[in-house]
């Protein structure tokens, strides 16, 4: 839920929100996008931060 919720927030900040935001708003926009990017980015890795069984980090050659 966390990345579809990130990407919705950021194709909000894109394409739906107003781009003449000045001041205050528009470092609470920029907040927003850190906060969308910020939710893809922990979602992603709750996702995929899975260990791998018996794999070792050393390549055998």
């Amino acid at each position: 839920m966390g990345v579809v919720g990130g990407i919705g927030l950021a194709a909000w900040l894109v394409f739906g929100a107003p781009h003449d935001w000045d001041g205050g708003m528009r470092l609470l926009r920029h907040g927003l996008a850190l906060v969308s990017l910020g939710a893809i980015n922990g979602g992603a890795w709750l996702m995929f931060s899975g260990g791998q069984d018996g794999a070792s980090d050393v390549v055998a050659g």
